[in-house]
Formats: C-alpha cells, sequence, structure tokens
C-alpha cells in the first residue's frame, strides 16, 4: 500500500499564528498549510511545517501591483523556481518523471503567462476585473 502523501481537509490551529488548512503532509513529518488570516484572502500564505517548526512562509501577492506595490510571490516567480530546481535535479538524477514534471510546469507556465498576456491586450491587466 502506498502512503498516503496529500490532505486536504484538516483545520488546525498550525503554527499558531493563525487558523490554517493542511494541504500538503509527507511520510517524513513535512507539510503545508494554507494559513487563513483573517486581513487576507484565502490563498495568499502558506507555512511550510516540521512538526511545529516553521520551515519558511510562502506570501503570494494581493491586489494589483499598481495599487499595492509588490507585496509577494506570482504563481508564474514560484513555477520558475520550481523549474530551474527539477531541471538541475535531472542533471544529478535523471528519470522520465522528471521531464514529465518539467514539460507540465513549463505548461503551467506559458498558460500563466497567455492569460497576462490576454488581459494586457484587453486593458486589464493590474485590477481586479476578470
Amino acid at each position: 500500500m502506498e502512503p498516503k502523501l496529500f490532505m486536504f481537509d484538516r483545520v488546525s490551529a498550525g503554527t499558531g499564528m493563525s487558523p490554517s488548512v493542511e494541504i500538503y503532509n509527507d511520510t517524513n513529518g513535512f507539510k503545508v498549510n494554507a494559513s487563513l488570516m483573517p486581513s487576507e484572502a484565502e490563498g495568499h500564505r502558506y507555512v511550510a511545517l516540521v512538526g511545529t517548526r516553521v520551515l519558511c512562509q510562502l506570501m503570494f501577492q494581493q491586489g494589483p501591483v499598481r495599487d499595492n506595490g509588490i507585496n509577494g510571490l506570482t504563481n508564474e516567480a514560484l513555477l520558475a523556481i520550481l523549474i530551474h530546481r527539477t531541471e538541475i535535479l535531472d542533471t544529478q538524477f535523471p528519470c522520465v518523471e522528471n521531464k514529465l514534471a518539467l514539460e507540465s510546469m513549463k505548461d503551467a507556465l506559458w498558460a500563466f503567462n497567455e492569460r497576462t498576456n490576454k488581459r494586457i491586450a484587453r486593458g486589464v491587466e493590474g485590477t481586479l476585473a476578470p
């Protein structure tokens, strides 16, 4: 039986910083919680932990840059990091799974960039307009 790697519905106090939803949990005890800060929109703060020890926090951009300045990562930036890391790992440990992951991440990055280009063409990039 394969170990269960993902947990999606456990709500907890997490790190004591704010309520959170556990979105990832691996067999080594590493987990990621999506923070549910009352002052923030959902999906903007993630906390990586081992047990109760916080390893890092990821903060994503909240609101349009023109209104709020740059205050966090974008999906595109995080994908670029993951692509770079996986390319390095694939030179050390080449396998078909790395190549499949790279292809999927590059496709996702292309899709996000295409979305941005279409928003620019419609004149709504940098706004909350759909």
